[in-house]
């Protein structure tokens, strides 16, 4: 029969089966059959035939080769669980996706500068404190569970505006107030004023925030109200009041008022301060629902203007509302969880954690068995007509993510089943199939092991997960390119001499097409160790390992496992254990060679090869066709390009689940409709004297994850009483100042500063903090208030003890509330800081970057300016950074803007190298590389058409595109370079032996992405989304973008001009 025109093509091939077979699977009998072809010459690699030694070990002794595979891959494995898994932290092999940034940003320098001085400096003073140390039952904050509100659409008088709405809120609040074994577990009132001989049993509950106090409040004078409202009404009042009430109403900084103020203003500021807080007194959520509901809305709707009352109803209105439109269409409340359980000693760390997981565990039982499945009723949409309501807790939040992970893991399955299943369509057999899984899944713990101990890496992040998914596609493609070269290979004759030659033949073919494609797609994923953050790079190289590894097991594991199935599984030859039962007789590759011979040159391939040979082929060899595929891409990628420049970075809260989804739905709702409160917790923003930047020297968090760097202290460091007083001067300014007001968090009218600096005052004159009206009103700025340094030593250990006067819950000592601020290691003050809370950022969510980078100037500005006042004192430059990793966050979407480019030009430029170090030819190169950037600006397109905006997610996943989609051109491309004689008939013969293996590898890709897309999560989402766009694209550029540009150009390949030889 004439030799087909092509030999088979690199990684892809799939759908026919016939083979060869030795005479055992350990040994191959001396067979009569033609002599090969000599096409290789001996050498160390290859024997006197030409065939490849190691093939020819694989055909001999299969079973020995493939159980040794198998062997080896499990008890790697094992390794791995105890060298890993078992030394993790409660068995979680996953570092801490914590503190991930770029160590040398400026940012970074300063967060882990005051950070790893605090850490030091607190485990220094920690057991000389603690000891003797009682918390009383139930005096700390151990939980909240929040409820959140939203009007049915159909509500247009929104959550307050009727008694069955407030009825409904209620009804939350309820299922936790009205049950008695709440009292065991609920937050104390420690600002109660008990009799002498009172217990902590005695204690109430602290009541919910929530506006429904208001509504609930145990007394309600109308017309106390009534006149408060319309003294508010009269224009100016409200800013007369502002202006006054911090002097009259607060008795603070009358200083700083104006030296003429009109006798009956002030007394029109202390009568009306004086009826507000007499109103305020009694909400507190214990009597029946006030008759006139409008008037306690509208009484809020002026409330919230006034500056020193604000915080009683600001919480639990939303942005909206006004006096002008005194209608919200959300609310929250909080409840509160108190701890410990009992009066308890203070003991050490490790004590104190045990205490703390002991009673979480109680309480989250608690929960589950008595009010849970009522929480679940109340939050049901069909429950109330008027509103819908939303929870979240802290307890048992852990429980619905992992309910959300485990279903999400489940749509995962799907995909992996279906994988198993194509592979078992178009190999035609179970136990390749199996294998197949087998070679797929085995390559992540071997991977791991590879890279956790022979290359020491210690950072695994939670990204690598991610490998799974690239090597299931890129796993089954291999599979597909080995099995249909196997297929292909009874089409030629001259190889169909004995097992070994055939094998050899295939081996070349797919190995060197699949290593072009393995080294192109390794180096597309190692592209992301540009980027410093440690979580991408780790993923970078676990990915490039985990398609090394699978590359590996195709050519070895999956390859032996082909010789197996032809020796005993072929065409239903035989069924059974591998060995030592026998083989068939004559051989499958014998069987053959007789067809080829008696085909006279007619044999027939499968109808998929045929239809890309015939169909797909002729179809790009039509003129015509080529304008209309150039006429349609032409207007794609013009559409794409467009939208692809409209890809901006997010404005908005990033979300990990689906918007639809209650608990989304809940933190949407809080991070979007509910302006900055009084009693939110707004970003702390310190300000610290006494440090140098951190010494990074060493730093390698790929080998030591734990490694941030060495805090270092300013040695010129000087707490002395002008330092002092430049600090408290700063204070005073942050506190009232105008120009703050919408930079740093107001409470009470005051901006929110922590500065232990008036405390400490405080307690040199008076010896103790007993009396707080006398500190918060500073009284002692009359007195010599500063410390001399020389005295701290004797001073800070009591003062540490003492109860704050700024605590909440009046149960907060010193240490506690400035655990930061004070950087006292038990005998020298290290450090002196204070802290801000910002009025628009908060520690929680994951704020867009323009956002955050617009604050973070504003308070690096005043930074700048205490180095003129406070840093001259005491002696030293300042630190400005947050701890909650909100600016180095901010810096971290900057660098996934700029990897996300970068890492995507230097894949395509890798591509391009690899493919012209391996084709060596030029044009294919370069084709190859438009085809791929085509992909890149159409999937970026798509993505912009589907609403997405550029955060980490999308930064992310962007960054990989080149390393997901250079399979088909790179299989096609080499194909074409392998083939023979001119262009048509090199397109003819690249379809013929890789469209059939590039159709399976795409269709097995975007199926077993389709489960992802009804992941909660959205990263899952997202990436089955990428997945599923990536893929496609690169299959349609590959075949009819890619191969079209050839057939049009009709660019000779002559192997004597290629641009240089290998």
């Amino acid at each position: 029969m004439p030799k087909e025109k092509g030999s088979i093509s690199p990684k892809e091939a799939v759908d026919v089966e016939e083979a060869v077979v030795p005479a055992n699977d350990e040994e191959q009998s001396e067979e009569s059959n033609p002599k090969p072809t000599l096409t290789h010459q001996p050498s160390f690699f290859t024997d006197n035939r030409g065939n490849l030694k190691v093939v020819n070990l694989v055909v001999r002794r299969p079973c020995t080769i493939f159980t040794f595979i198998i062997v080896l891959c499990i008890v790697l494995s094992f390794l791995l669980q105890i060298i890993v898994f078992r030394a993790a932290e409660n068995g979680n092999p996953f570092t801490v996706p914590e503190n991930e940034f770029d160590v040398s940003d400026e940012r970074s320098i300063q967060y882990d500068s005051l950070r790893l001085a605090q850490e030091e400096v607190e485990e220094a003073r920690k057991l000389k404190e603690r000891a003797g140390q009682v918390t009383p039952k139930q005096s700390e904050l151990a939980d909240i569970m929040y409820w959140v509100f939203e009007a049915q659409p159909s509500n247009e008088a929104g959550v307050f505006g009727s008694r069955e709405s407030i009825e409904a809120m209620k009804d939350g609040f309820d299922i936790f107030l009205e049950d008695s074994g709440f009292r065991d577990f609920c937050l104390f009132d420690y600002q109660q004023q008990l009799g002498p001989n009172a217990t902590s049993d005695d204690r109430e509950c602290r009541a919910p925030l929530s506006p429904l106090t208001m509504y609930y409040a145990s007394s309600w004078d109308s017309e106390k109200v009534a006149a408060v409202i319309d003294n508010l009404k009269v224009p100016g009042n409200i800013e007369k009041f502002n202006t006054l009430a911090l002097c009259y109403v607060q008795q603070l900084y009358c200083d700083r008022l104006e030296e003429n103020v009109d006798p009956s203003d002030a007394a029109f500021t202390m009568a009306l301060g004086a009826n507000i807080s007499s109103i305020t007194s009694t909400w507190d959520m214990k009597g029946n629902l006030v008759e006139n509901i409008n008037q306690v809305t509208e009484l809020a709707s002026y409330l919230i203007q006034i500056d020193v009352f604000k915080g009683f109803v600001d919480f639990g209105f939303d942005t909206e509302f006004t006096a002008e439109n005194p209608v919200s269409k959300f609310s929250r409340g909080i409840i509160f969880w108190g701890g410990p359980m009992e009066d308890s000693k203070q003991g050490s760390e490790e004590e104190m954690e045990k205490l703390e997981d002991s009673e979480d565990d109680i309480r989250k039982d608690y929960i589950k068995e008595n009010y849970l499945e009522k929480m679940d009723e109340q939050s049901k949409k069909s429950t109330h007509s008027t509103i819908r309501s939303y929870y979240f807790m802290t307890a048992i939040i852990g429980d619905v993510i992992l309910n959300i992970v485990t279903k999400d893991a489940t749509l995962a399955i799907f995909s992996f089943v279906f994988v198993f299943l194509w592979i078992r369509l178009n190999t035609r057999s179970w136990f390749l199939a199996f294998v197949g899984l087998f070679e797929i899944f085995f390559s992540i713990p071997v991977a791991w092991f590879i890279f956790t101990v022979i290359f020491q890496i210690k950072y695994f992040a939670t990204l690598n997960s991610l490998a799974i998914f690239v090597v299931a596609a890129i796993g089954a493609d291999d599979i597909f390119i080995f099995m249909d070269a196997y297929k292909q290979s009874q089409y030629h004759l001259d190889i169909l001499c004995d097992l070994e030659t055939r094998m050899s033949w295939v081996y070349r073919r797919t190995g060197v097409a699949m290593a072009i494609t393995s080294a192109t797609t390794c180096a597309a994923f190692l592209c992301t160790l540009i980027t410093p953050l440690t979580s991408i790079q780790s993923f970078g190289i676990f990915a490039a390992v985990v398609i090394f590894i699978d590359y590996v097991l195709v050519m070895t594991l999956f390859c032996t496992a082909v010789v197996i199935y032809h020796n005993r599984y072929e065409n239903n030859a035989r069924f059974g254990c591998c060995c030592p039962c026998g083989t068939v007789t004559p051989s499958n590759t014998e069987k053959a060679r007789l067809a080829a011979e008696e085909s006279d040159g007619e044999m027939k391939r499968d109808r998929v090869s045929e239809f890309f040979r015939t169909k797909v082929s002729s179809f790009i060899q039509v003129p015509l066709h080529r304008i209309v595929l150039f006429i349609l891409f032409s207007t794609w990628l013009g559409c794409a390009i467009w939208q692809a420049t409209m890809l901006e970075a997010t404005k908005e809260n990033e979300q990990f689940l689906d918007e639809n989804h209650p608990l989304q739905k809940s933190f949407t709702i809080l991070g979007s409709e509910f302006p900055t409160a009084d009693d939110d917790l707004g970003l702390k923003v310190y300000y610290a004297w006494g440090l140098r930047e951190v010494d990074r020297s060493g730093v390698n968090r790929l080998l030591d994850p734990e490694n941030y760097g060495t805090p270092q202290y300013e040695p010129w460091f000087d707490f002395s009483t002008e330092c002092q007083a430049a600090i408290l001067d700063l204070s005073d300014d942050l506190k009232t100042n105008p120009k703050y007001k919408d930079l740093i968090k107001r409470k009470n009218g005051l901006g929110q500063v922590y500065n232990f600096v008036e405390e400490l005052a405080a307690f040199s004159v008076n010896g103790n903090l007993n009396d707080c009206d006398y500190v918060r009103t500073g009284g002692w700025r009359n007195s010599t208030w500063q410390v001399e340094p020389s005295n701290l030593a004797t001073v800070i250990p009591e003062f540490l003890q003492e109860k704050s006067c700024y605590s909440d819950d009046g149960t907060e000592t010193i240490s506690g509330r400035y655990q930061t601020e004070i950087g006292w290691d038990g005998t020298t003050l290290k450090y002196a800081a204070i802290s801000v809370e910002s009025a628009v950022l908060d520690p929680f969510g994951l704020d867009p970057e323009s956002l955050t980078r617009r604050e973070y100037d504003q308070f690096i500005a005043i930074g700048k300016e205490v180095e003129e006042t406070v840093s001259r004192h005491c002696f030293g430059s300042v630190i400005v950074t947050d701890l909650n990793e909100k600016f180095v966050f901010m810096n971290n979407q900057s660098i996934y803007v700029q990897s996300a480019l970068q890492s995507s030009i230097l894949g395509i430029c890798i591509a391009f190298a690899v493919l012209l170090i391996s084709t060596r030819v030029l044009h294919l190169a370069l084709f190859a590389s438009i085809s791929i950037t085509c992909v890149l600006v159409s999937v970026v397109g798509t993505m912009v058409m589907l609403g997405w905006q550029l955060g980490s997610i999308e930064s992310i996943l962007i960054g990989i595109i080149a390393g997901f989609s250079v399979d088909y051109v790179v299989h096609l491309a080499h194909a074409y370079e392998i083939a023979s004689g001119d262009c048509y008939e090199r397109l003819n013969e690249a379809f013929s032996d890789l469209g059939i293996s590039v159709f399976n590898g795409m269709v097995t890709s975007v199926v077993a992405s389709i489960p992802l897309f009804f992941c909660q999560l959205q990263f899952f989402a997202k990436f089955g989304t990428f997945l599923c766009l990536t893929i496609a694209f690169s299959w349609v550029f590959a075949n009819f973008g890619f191969m079209s540009v050839l057939a049009q150009l009709k660019i000779p390949v002559n192997p004597k001009n290629k641009c240089f030889s290998l």
